[in-house]
């Protein structure tokens, strides 16, 4: 790229934090700049469009605790673009809301910079409708008003709260984790009904999103008890009471990572929101020397997941084996994962199951080669030796914990709508770890009062004897058939 002749300075909206709601111009600026002055709390992945060699700088600040002073960001600003160079100035939400970029942008022109403001999408109004609730809504509230929560009594500017409270319509309260008794106060003294509904709704737009609402008269309380953490939103309205039928069903998928953005794909076509904590983690096993000969040897190879699948057909020798046997798989989506890499498949059982592969497999086949977990079902294997065929066993991974963050917090702080379990083993790990944490009987309460799916017969099972209610189990065992079910009950 070519530096233009002068410096220049965009301030940069960010939007409230999902990467897909910054503007385009945001993106083409970001991957154009030579310096990006950033705030906290915004995504990596926004802060990766970067161009490589770019002077990336953290001027976030955090409450009491400030990287660098709002003067010495502004004139780093300055310096930067007298330096000749393009600087993105990256701010969450929209500059000029709580933003400062006033302020910055007073700070260019008085030193003759050229300046540019590329608006984000505020998160005074997004994060509410993120969680279903309109700042306006017909019948309901025709104007709102937007406050900042953190001002400190005594400035010359301080916020009558009391007159607030007389204005009506929505109000929403930036940043006021850290005063929210006091705003409260105010705003009961000054009027407002404490049975006017409220909502907090903490890390909007994130994966560990959260809705905390009750009524004003209520709210502290509930903040407390939900320890709702700073950044978080404040809604005071009667349009809060929307988000009950506005906002999408929040669903936890335990599944491992390597199906975690095939899953929220499906997740978010079918209306959910998902929130993804996998509780369990694949280990790949070494595959054994003679694999190329059971594999010959064999009138059927059969996969009982997409996993192993993609696990063997990593070695080129074993796919050309494959392109040369009759194989067989459990389900539709252990079938896409062979077709998609030029195999074809002759066995798909009308129930996606262990008992149903094991009923098409036994009347064709006398020498089947299973490619599977380590913790497969038995079932499979029990039903064709009972009718007397030989069963040859490899197993390509095993199961392990996860040890991923995203479950601790789901099991400490999440409290989805719906928990959607795709084996056994993910609610066993699940509770197991929760143990760990000493959050066992806190996580019992949350699947008691949540929708509890299971893919299948044994994951039910497992459920059940785990003690956890099962509320569906779809007819046909996968993913997709189990969403359905659940939006179908719902």
């Amino acid at each position: 790229m070519e530096r233009s002749e002068g410096g220049k300075v965009w301030l940069v909206g960010a939007g409230p934090g999902d990467p897909q709601l910054v503007t385009l111009k945001a993106k083409r600026l970001m991957e154009e700049a030579e310096v990006v002055l950033f705030d906290r709390l915004l995504s990596s992945e926004v802060l990766g469009w970067a161009a490589e060699g770019a002077e990336m700088i953290d001027v976030g600040k955090l409450p009491g605790r400030h990287k660098l002073s709002q003067e010495e960001i502004n004139d780093l600003l300055v310096e930067k673009a007298r330096e000749g160079k393009r600087v993105v100035r990256l701010k969450g939400g929209d500059p000029f809301v709580f933003g400062r970029g006033g302020e910055e942008g007073l700070a260019l022109a008085a030193a003759g910079i050229p300046f540019e403001v590329v608006p984000g999408v505020t998160s005074a109004i997004s994060v509410p409708a993120g969680a279903g609730i309109p700042v306006t809504h017909r019948g309901v509230a025709t104007a709102f008003t937007v406050v900042t929560g953190h001002e400190e009594p005594g400035k010359d500017d301080e916020l009558d709260w009391e007159a607030l409270a007389r204005v009506g319509g929505t109000l929403v309260v930036l940043m006021g984790v850290s005063r929210l008794a006091d705003n409260v106060s105010a705003l009961l003294r000054g009027g407002r009904s404490p049975k006017t509904p409220a909502a907090l709704i903490e890390k909007g737009w994130s994966p560990e999103e959260r809705l905390v609402v009750a009524s004003l008269g209520d709210i502290v309380e509930r903040a407390k008890e939900e320890d709702v953490e700073s950044p978080a939103i404040l809604v005071v309205g009667d349009v809060v009471g929307l988000s009950e039928r506005l906002r999408p069903p929040t669903i936890a998928i335990l599944r491992p990572d390597n199906r975690g953005d095939e899953s929220e794909k499906v997740a978010r076509k079918m209306g959910f929101r998902p929130v993804l904590a996998p509780s369990i983690a694949f280990l790949e096993l070494p595959l054994p020397c003679d694999l190329p000969e059971r594999i010959k040897r064999a009138d059927c190879v059969v996969f009982t997941s997409a996993t192993g699948a993609e696990i063997a057909l990593r070695d080129p020798g074993l796919a050309d084996l494959f392109k040369g046997s009759v194989l067989a798989t459990i389900g539709p989506r252990t079938e896409e994962a062979l077709v998609e890499r030029g195999l074809s498949v002759a066995v798909v059982p009308e129930s996606y199951s262990s008992r149903g592969l094991a009923l098409a497999l036994a009347p064709r086949f006398k020498k089947v080669l299973l490619l599977r977990s380590a913790r497969g079902s038995p079932e499979l294997v029990e039903i064709l030796e009972v009718a007397a065929v030989e069963v040859d066993e490899v197993h390509l991974y095993d199961i392990a914990p996860s040890e991923d963050p995203k479950l601790d917090w789901l099991i400490r702080r999440g409290t989805p709508d719906i928990y959607a379990f795709t084996s056994g083993s993910t609610a066993k790990n699940l509770m197991e770890r929760a143990r760990e944490l000493g959050c066992e009987e806190d996580l019992r309460d949350k699947l008691a009062g949540a929708t509890v799916a299971a893919i299948g017969p044994p994951t039910k099972a497992e459920l059940e004897r785990l003690g956890v209610r099962v509320d569906c189990v779809p007819e046909r065992f996968t993913f997709e058939g189990m969403l359905e079910e659940i939006r179908r009950r719902r």
